[in-house]
């Protein structure tokens, strides 16, 4: 099990540490770039828990399951549904974790992404129709669709950028369990 810390917040999430020096590029010095590179230093980091080993003996190579629903809930202070209109920053790749042969464990984070959201539903929360949002470094990638994404982006309270919550993203939760979870909590 490992945590997010993001302001002193803490999100149980299941992933492996990753450091977020590298995540800006030489590039990003001025203008809205620079926010968005800001965007992704101050976005969560994610960490070990103490006591969790970095590279646990399998069988196969295998994923740890998506954060739980309540969990994420819990920390979200917005949930659309939405499309990827644009990926306006990327940052740099992280470094990939060397294991030693036959060890296997969480699946190393993607780069930070800062991209732009067109809301199709909001779920919780009153957001605008288009939201700029981060992607931390997590063990996925957004890319820009003409369709709306078939889960549901649960983000956090983050100023000027909310932050994409969840380890896999928007893919594990649904819009329909989402709603269904939110009908429950109230």
């Amino acid at each position: 099990m490992t945590t997010l810390r993001r302001g002193g917040a803490v999100l149980a999430t299941g992933l492996l540490a990753a450091s977020l020096a590298g995540a800006v590029p030489a590039v990003a010095a001025t203008g809205p770039q620079r926010s968005y590179a800001a965007a992704c230093r101050a976005a969560g980091v994610l960490i070990a828990s103490p006591g969790t080993p970095a590279a646990v003996p399998v069988a196969a190579r295998s994923a740890l399951p998506p954060t739980p629903l309540p969990v994420v809930l819990a920390a979200a202070k917005t949930a659309v549904a939405a499309r990827v209109a644009a990926v306006v920053y990327q940052g740099r790749p992280p470094k990939t974790p060397r294991r030693p042969p036959g060890f296997a464990g969480p699946i190393p984070p993607e780069r930070c992404q800062v991209v732009r959201l067109e809301i199709a539903q909001a779920l919780e929360g009153t957001p605008p129709r288009v939201l700029v949002v981060v992607k931390p470094q997590a063990p996925y990638l957004l890319a820009k669709s003409s369709k709306p994404h078939p889960g549901t982006f649960l983000l956090d309270g983050g100023s000027p950028f909310p932050s994409i919550l969840g380890n896999y993203g928007p893919d594990p939760y649904s819009p329909a369990d989402v709603a269904a979870a939110l009908a429950a909590r109230h």
